[in-house]
């Protein structure tokens, strides 16, 4: 579970600890669907071939406190506001689910 406050999801130290592991601290935020984002870590070697709008459209930088700021487009487009969200290592990537896709994914908080 992680806290989303001021647009940005407050990773867990777990998951803060195991993206410092991955060297994963820059992710481009796309919506995966009305319910859930997917937070796709940008490694170096592919920040350097990035497009410039790809940089700065969509990707947020993880800071020392384990914070990610999720652009408001994008919190909109998921109805993502003050509350607690899902957050799990999924593919590669990282998913934040909102509340009421709980149950439907086989979790309850």
């Amino acid at each position: 579970m992680a806290k989303v406050r001021g647009g940005a999801i407050q990773f867990p130290p777990p998951l803060k600890a195991y993206c410092e592991a991955e060297g994963w601290d820059l992710f481009r935020v796309v919506p995966g669907d009305p319910d859930h984002l997917i937070l796709e870590p940008v490694l170096p070697s592919q920040s350097d071939e990035a497009e410039p709008d790809l940089i700065d459209g969509f990707c947020s930088s993880l800071s020392t406190d384990g914070r990610l700021w999720i652009p408001v487009k994008l919190r909109e487009a998921v109805s993502l506001l003050e509350q607690d969200v899902m957050v799990r290592v999924e593919n590669g990537a990282i998913g934040v689910y909102l509340r009421k896709v709980f149950d439907t994914l086989g979790f309850r908080p």
